[in-house]
């Protein structure tokens, strides 16, 4: 992105009555694409852009009894390829994602419940219920790095001599 004032060179590829072609000097990101889409959609909600010649283009389209003006169309992609990188936290998880969340972290426990009573019971297997649980992401946990003293345990005791 340019952070200069000055404008961007972009090309008119293809120009239609309803369909404007637009090539841009780099390839667009996905969030110089939103950045884009967003900018045409609060001018004209009714018009579609979609990324063009591997993404280093855009095609701005409209009705066919609607009229493109090339200009405004190039001052907006120009505004939002020259915008500051949008940056901010990250969404907080929907009620969806949460469930499903929840659920996996269930099911993980219920399968290696059911891996490990497979192992002991000679009816039951238990290796598949192991690798469903390691599908859904259970890994075992680290183990914990030996402590100073546990490392002092294992050295030889020095020899005192014997009075």
């Amino acid at each position: 992105m340019s952070q200069s004032g000055a404008p961007i060179a972009l090309n008119i590829r293809h120009q239609l009555p309803h369909r404007l072609r637009l090539d841009c000097p780099q390839e667009l990101s996905n969030e110089q694409l939103l950045l884009i889409e967003t900018a045409v959609q609060q001018l004209q909600p009714d018009w579609l852009v979609r990324a063009a010649a591997h993404r280093r283009g855009v095609v701005v389209s409209s009705q066919p009894e609607q009229r493109l003006c090339p200009a405004v169309v190039a001052g907006l992609v120009d505004t939002a390829l020259r915008a500051p990188d949008p940056h901010g936290p990250a969404a907080p998880p929907t009620a969806l994602q949460r469930l499903l969340g929840q659920s996996r972290q269930g099911s993980i426990k219920v399968l290696m419940a059911l891996a490990i009573a497979g192992w002991v019971l000679p009816i039951l297997p238990g290796t598949p219920f192991f690798l469903l649980a390691w599908w859904l992401g259970w890994r075992p946990e680290p183990e914990a790095e030996p402590t100073a003293s546990a490392e002092a345990e294992l050295q030889p005791a020095l020899l005192q001599p014997s009075t």
